[in-house]
């Protein structure tokens, strides 16, 4: 066999390959936050009229919590621009760093909000539960990274 025929079915066969994984792990993809409306549904037992009430503002702060996140990076991208500045004043980099730290701010009222709002489509007894597992559902909603150790090496960036 010829180098050259040996090369094209060693390629051909990772390309087989990478179209598989690829495929596998687009349809094994996980669904992100479903599983809270699917919480909020089974622990305060929504009624399908709360259900439907639940995925229109679920919706509506996903698309704010994107549009949020854009700006987030967008913001990121001018602060880190800046560096390529040799004579950029503090003053400069600090108002930099107060527009991301505005965007964080938003992001967490948008959260507060939101779930405000899911709460104003509980009946009283549905209330009562939801104070009680609210904070267990904002974690689902937003994970936090476990804390890391020193040994661990430095930060992976978060953009």
């Amino acid at each position: 066999m010829n180098t050259t025929k040996f090369l094209k079915i060693v390629i051909f066969i990772l390309l087989l390959i990478n179209v598989a994984t690829i495929t596998f792990l687009w349809i094994n993809k996980p669904r992100q936050n479903d599983n809270v409306g699917d919480f909020f549904a089974k622990e305060l037992k929504f009624t399908d009229q709360q259900k439907e009430q639940f995925e229109v503002l679920r919706d509506e702060h996903r698309a704010q919590r994107e549009s949020l996140k854009e700006s987030n990076k967008e913001k990121h991208d001018a602060y880190f621009d800046l560096l390529k500045n040799p004579n950029i004043d503090s003053v400069t980099v600090r108002k930099a760093a107060q527009e991301i730290t505005k965007i964080k701010e938003q992001e967490e009222l948008s959260i507060f909000y939101h779930f405000q709002k899911v709460r104003a489509i509980c009946d009283d007894e549905q209330q009562h539960k939801f104070d009680k597992i609210i904070n267990e559902a904002a974690k689902m909603m937003n994970p936090q990274r476990p804390p890391r150790r020193v040994e661990d090496g430095p930060p992976h960036p978060r953009m």
